[in-house]
């Protein structure tokens, strides 16, 4: 199952565009923020990441190894290519968020109201969303 990563700004817009009573919003972004703090006091700072190229005695052809922590998988090249491509195009698109976030912050735009702009311009945007499967 894919996961997305998701801005508390970003889920609180969504509620109070879904129409939940201010309430449930407050009560969900304590709720949110206490779980965050939480998990990042808990939570290993580094992630173990290594990239490594293979050839195979058996396809006859070179391929690439990524490995995260423990979960390891191996790729044709054009599939890594295409990865480390969807990469720096996040990277450039979080950078890009970023940016914007603090613009709002400092023409004194509220948290909900940057939530939502932030999500109008992913949606304009329309970075990778699905899954890559390699091949």
């Amino acid at each position: 199952m894919a996961r997305q990563l998701l801005v508390l700004e970003e889920v609180l817009a969504w509620l109070k565009a879904s129409g939940a009573p201010n309430r449930v919003i407050e009560a969900f972004r304590n709720y949110a923020e206490t779980a965050l703090e939480h998990r990042e006091k808990s939570e290993k700072t580094v992630d173990e990441v290594t990239v490594a190229s293979g050839y195979g005695q058996n396809t006859r052809q070179g391929f690439v190894e990524f490995t995260l922590n423990d979960q390891r998988s191996q790729m044709d090249t054009k599939k890594a290519r295409e990865i480390g491509l969807m990469f720096l195009e996040a990277a450039e698109a979080a950078e890009s968020d970023e940016l914007f976030v603090k613009l709002l912050e400092r023409t004194g735009l509220d948290t909900e109201a940057a939530g939502r702009m932030l999500i109008e311009l992913r949606n304009i945007r329309h970075g990778t969303r699905g899954v890559s499967w390699p091949q």
